[in-house]
């Protein structure tokens, strides 16, 4: 192990990852280079110090009930920024969890989350205030009193280190119920998921990343503890269009780049991006859909860089299958290689068996993709019952996604068994939606399903029956779900029906639901 690897070594070989340890050790290896863009670049010695005043402010007494102390919640919403890392590595230099809550949920939602996780202290930027205005707690806002909080502390690290079983981050899931959960991931989750991203993607001290992937979520999490772990510069600014995202990463000499494939699409397609100097870009890391043949041609074409997709959960601490570069073949005999999830990663063990009876599929069956390894998470919070819904013997997690094999060993995945809906990377479980739904006086029964979508892969969209007698327009139903959930949730769009396909034994169908429906225009 180099003095600057964060990581020490589980004993059964896997890698252990101390949170905190990454940054310690990255700002004493290389101390003025560039960790974060956001307007300004802050270094790694910036952002080390920053967190140690973090971490002593929140062990202050001054804070409720005498301060921050092992194993209490801190949680941070709001955009992804400089705050979000030193909160993240404050809350690990006390030995505190951090809890990276969603910005784009409602008040309720967010509300719901902080009392579950029974959060300590909140810090939220400016924006994202009100979201935690009802918190009976400490809460600090950026650009206000957190600022002056966090300054009048000393620059010292408390040097606090957590177990490799002990819960570092806690992210919060929606369950098929609308119940969030939280996902708890230890050091040895991180290592393992870390290590492989360490070497899979080629990531070092002149690296320059941009990943307009939320912090809470995995993938842009992820992104961020990688590219600190690499020394990497990593750009948080945001273009406002397609013309200004090719600027920035051609401008920048962005070397790694997160780009979901309708915005490579988008890109291409731009007359001045077959002039610009794509010499820089070696990388392309997406995810959510597969990339289609023309795409990834033309891609090939003009930018010539390589191609990277992964598919995971927060449960599977991110990606546990592959599809690397070599997979990246632009030619129609390799097209259907495309369409799958590739294969399993190091010490990611993956199966896909029977729902019901849990044997083994042969290639080509479909069935549910299981996981285990040393990259499942350590439970749901607080939620036994849930962790164990899930939890098969041997340690294999239930993904809930439906999938096979094929003779070459790679994933392919097909209707998702719970339903589950992503939308621009957001996953959307219908059961939520349907019960919001459902309270609207005028709506007798409604299903929820994912329809196509050219700006976000996939957007919800709901099939009503109405109570007799009532009547509603579909601006009125999405207006009451708009009022009560994240925006994203919502659906874009309502059709009225007499009734919904049901089995014999009266559950909903959803796959003759979705294919009842004609791909709306524009959705």
């Amino acid at each position: 192990m180099t003095e600057s690897e964060p990581w020490s070594y589980h004993p059964d070989g896997s890698p252990v990852y101390a949170l905190a340890d990454i940054l310690r050790k990255r700002a004493a290896a290389t101390p003025e280079a560039i960790a974060l863009e956001a307007g300004r670049p802050a270094t790694f010695a910036e952002l080390d110090r920053r967190s140690s005043q973090v971490a002593q402010a929140l062990q202050a007494k001054a804070l409720p009930a005498g301060g921050v102390r092992p194993g209490d919640r801190v949680a941070y919403i709001g955009a992804s920024g400089p705050e979000f890392a030193e909160v993240m590595y404050g809350a690990a230099k006390c030995r505190a969890i951090f809890t990276a809550v969603n910005n784009r949920l409602s008040a309720r939602e967010v509300l719901a989350i902080l009392a579950d996780a029974e959060s300590r202290v909140v810090i939220t930027d400016p924006p994202a205030a009100p979201l935690a205005a009802g918190f009976d707690g400490a809460v600090l806002v950026t650009d206000g009193g957190y600022q002056s909080w966090r300054d009048a502390a000393p620059a010292e690290d408390p040097g606090e280190q957590a177990g490799p079983g002990e819960t570092a981050l806690l992210l919060y899931t929606s369950g098929t119920t609308g119940a969030p959960k939280g996902v708890e991931l230890t050091g040895r989750n991180l290592g393992c998921a870390l290590h492989e991203l360490h070497t899979d993607i080629g990531l070092d001290e002149t690296s320059v990343c941009a990943a307009p992937i939320p912090f809470f979520h995995i993938a842009g999490l992820g992104m961020l503890l990688a590219a600190n772990l690499n020394g990497a510069d990593l750009l948080l600014d945001q273009a406002a269009d397609m013309a200004g995202i090719l600027r920035m990463l051609a401008e920048r000499q962005v070397t790694h780049a997160v780009l979901v494939p309708t915005v490579l699409q988008r890109l291409l397609a731009l007359p001045e991006a077959r002039t610009t100097d794509w010499s820089a870009l070696s990388y392309v890391v997406y995810g959510a859909s597969p990339i289609p043949l023309p795409v990834l041609q033309a891609a090939t074409e003009v930018i010539g860089c390589k191609f990277l997709q992964s598919y995971g959960l927060t449960e599977s601490t991110g990606g546990f299958t592959l599809l690397g570069p070599a997979d990246h073949v632009p030619a129609a005999e390799f097209e259907h290689r495309l369409r799958s999830a590739g294969r399993p990663m190091a010490a990611s063990p993956v199966r896909v068996i029977d729902p019901e009876t849990l044997a083994d599929c042969p290639p080509g069956q479909r069935g549910e993709v299981i996981m285990s390894g040393p990259r499942v998470m350590k439970g749901y919070w607080r939620k036994p019952e849930q962790t164990a819904e899930v939890m098969l013997p041997g340690g294999w997690l239930r993904t809930g996604d439906g999938g096979s094999f094929d003779a070459d060993g790679y994933l392919y995945l097909h209707d998702r068994l719970k339903d589950m809906i992503v939308t621009g990377g957001e996953n959307v479980y219908p059961a939520e939606v349907e019960s919001v739904m459902t309270g609207h006086p005028a709506v007798a029964e409604v299903a929820v399903v994912g329809v196509p979508s050219a700006d976000w892969g996939e957007s919800p969209w709901a099939v009503v029956v109405l109570s007799p007698g009532a009547a509603v327009s579909d601006a009125e139903l999405i207006a009451w779900t708009r009022d009560r959930l994240a925006h994203f949730k919502c659906p874009t769009g309502v059709t009225f029906a007499p009734s919904l396909a049901r089995t014999a034994s009266g559950k909903l169908q959803k796959q003759a639901i979705r294919a009842s429906l004609a791909p709306p225009a524009g959705s």
